[in-house]
């Protein structure tokens, strides 16, 4: 490949990777809710937080201390009004801690401490219905049903949690500002520019070097 092919091949990769990080500044970033559960019930009981979007997850800690004390969680997914295991979003029985082996695994693979839902990126925005169970000794005491709101993402937060991050209750890291959508938009489009246009530049540049080099070719021939 000759130097001016080089270099021409390097503008194009500039402009590709410019490309992708437009992709990723316009792209919503999953934020992950966190609710803990106490003997009183989830804290909070009704998520209704106006940052709470569509793409994001919502993660229920367990953290009754109430001796054989276990909870279950069922998201209405589904919107039908009806709980339901095979339609709509089912915990396992959450514990407070589970036990672990000497290797530091977990003795029981069904033990868990936490649950995790995350919804669609285009999931449909409203009020869900989710039920909170508590159990003692295997015999369930109170049943509540309570409300997630989800709020439609239209990318105009000016800052939000970032990747991994968490909200809500018990999370103690402060929320990191993210840069300006549309001042990295522009920074962006301005370096595909220069990129596209350079590339067009030395395109142009080889075709001439190369129609030149055709005719003193033909003139010695």
């Amino acid at each position: 490949m000759s130097g001016r092919g080089r270099r021409a091949y390097g503008v194009l990769v500039v402009a590709l990777f410019a490309t992708a990080m437009l992709s990723g500044v316009s792209a919503h970033e999953q934020e992950t809710y966190n609710v803990i559960v106490v003997a009183d019930g989830p804290m909070p009981a009704n998520i209704t937080d106006s940052g709470f979007v569509q793409g994001n997850a919502v993660v229920f800690r367990m953290k009754d201390t109430t001796e054989n004390a276990s909870i279950r969680i069922t998201i209405d997914t589904d919107l039908d009004g009806v709980f339901n295991e095979s339609h709509d979003n089912v915990s396992k029985w959450l514990v407070e801690t589970c036990p672990l082996t000497e290797n530091g695994t977990l003795a029981d693979e069904n033990c868990a401490v936490s649950h995790m839902y995350a919804f669609d990126l285009n999931a449909t925005t409203g009020d869900y219905a989710y039920r909170y169970e508590r159990a003692v000794n295997g015999t369930v005491v109170s049943s509540e049903i309570l409300t997630i709101t989800l709020q439609k993402d239209v990318h105009e937060e000016p800052g939000v949690p970032g990747m991994g991050d968490c909200f809500g209750i018990g999370c103690e890291e402060e929320v990191k500002v993210q840069s300006d959508d549309k001042e990295n938009s522009a920074v962006v489009i301005a370096v595909m520019i220069g990129a596209i246009i350079g590339i067009i530049g030395l395109s142009v540049s080889i075709i001439n070097e190369s129609k030149e080099a055709e005719k003193v070719l033909q003139e010695e021939e």
